[in-house]
């Protein structure tokens, strides 16, 4: 499933309940809002909006107790609820490329669908519509102008203060070039064949499947992570090359393989060179091995890709856009480097203050 868009939802209720129904939800309290996630991934459905949900993020703002069409109730949406949501979704609108149509208010979809304000439907909705919010504007286009100004800011280019990664320029094999650390989408790769797997120790496999399972089996049992495996083998688009084998040929073992990550190099990097992968969105961080495989030339804009298993712990697929740079200690350990799935993010407001 591919993220297409993001609604705004009020949650009709207080600045402290928290709904499950939402992807995120923006507390408030004491002049601060907080970010609250309630979900590990944002491809996991929620249901928030009639008809709508697939491939939507539903994000709520904690207010609106008591509203109705012509007041917002005795918990009003305040400003820093209002910023904090808009950076977020610019946030993710430029992690997803999200398209400006596709960045509403629930009030607006429940117009378009015909259960909006006014509309004497007895589940009508119509979250932030608040005429004249701000210089003349309704809330809902207010939501929307502040969202997209927060994706413009949103850089490619990533901090690195924390020193987590070495800075680097790396040459494509199409002739451009990578600054990193930095952000770009990566896509989802298939799988090589590893050097303990008994049927394949001096060939290869004859087809996309060809004994696979026990290649899913070798991974889980390395890598110590448990998931539904899909990818099949690489694609052997050379005569002198096979399916599931690698640029170089060399077989990788079951933990570089299941943490691998690999570009559209000019020149491969040495094998085990240790790449960090993160989730922009919710800081979920992977270190990747790379030098055993190239690509991905024949996926559009894509720089390359990342296993199947990298995708999966971020909580992201196939095109997504995630950090990525060359790690500064070449001693970690391939895999997860957290295990924190309900992330809080504070935010005190304000267009000089960029979030992420």
């Amino acid at each position: 499933m591919n993220i297409t868009g993001i609604v705004f939802h009020w949650s009709e209720g207080t600045y402290d309940q928290i709904f499950n129904n939402y992807h995120y939800n923006i507390t408030y309290a004491r002049d601060r809002a907080c970010v609250v996630k309630t979900c590990c991934s944002d491809f996991e459905p929620k249901d928030h909006i009639w008809h709508r949900n697939n491939g939507r993020i539903g994000i709520s703002l904690c207010c609106a107790s008591g509203a109705t069409p012509e007041n917002p109730g005795d918990f009003p949406p305040v400003e820093a609820q209002i910023e904090t949501a808009c950076a977020l979704a610019g946030k993710l609108a430029h992690i997803y490329s999200i398209k400006k149509d596709e960045i509403n208010t629930h009030a607006v979809w429940a117009f378009i669908d015909g259960y909006g304000i006014h509309s004497r439907d007895k589940e009508s909705r119509w979250d932030l519509w608040v005429p004249s919010w701000e210089n003349g504007k309704n809330l809902t286009q207010v939501m929307k102008d502040k969202t997209l100004w927060y994706k413009e800011q949103f850089h490619m280019h990533v901090d690195n203060s924390d020193n987590m990664y070495e800075e680097r320029v790396i040459d494509l094999a199409n002739g451009d070039r990578l600054y990193m650390p930095s952000i770009f989408k990566l896509a989802r790769e298939a799988h090589i064949v590893t050097e303990s797997h008994k049927k394949f120790r001096n060939s290869w496999p004859e087809s996309f499947k060809d004994d696979i399972e026990e290649h899913y089996k070798l991974s889980e049992s390395s890598t110590e992570y448990s998931m539904i495996r899909n990818e099949p083998w690489c694609f052997s688009d050379k005569p002198d090359r096979h399916f599931g084998q690698g640029k170089e040929g060399q077989k990788p073992s079951e933990m570089e393989e299941g943490w691998y990550i690999s570009l559209n190099w000019k020149e491969v990097p040495p094998r085990g060179t240790r790449f960090i992968i993160k989730n922009p969105v919710n800081g979920r961080t992977v270190v990747a091995i790379a030098g055993y495989e190239t690509g991905t030339g024949r996926t559009g804009n894509l720089a390359g890709g990342i296993c199947e298993e990298i995708h999966h712990y971020l909580g992201t697929g196939h095109g997504s856009k995630l950090e990525v740079g060359v790690a500064k200690d070449q001693t970690l350990c391939p895999g997860p480097k957290d295990d924190n799935c309900l992330i809080t993010e504070q935010f005190t407001g304000g267009k000089d203050t960029i979030y992420g």
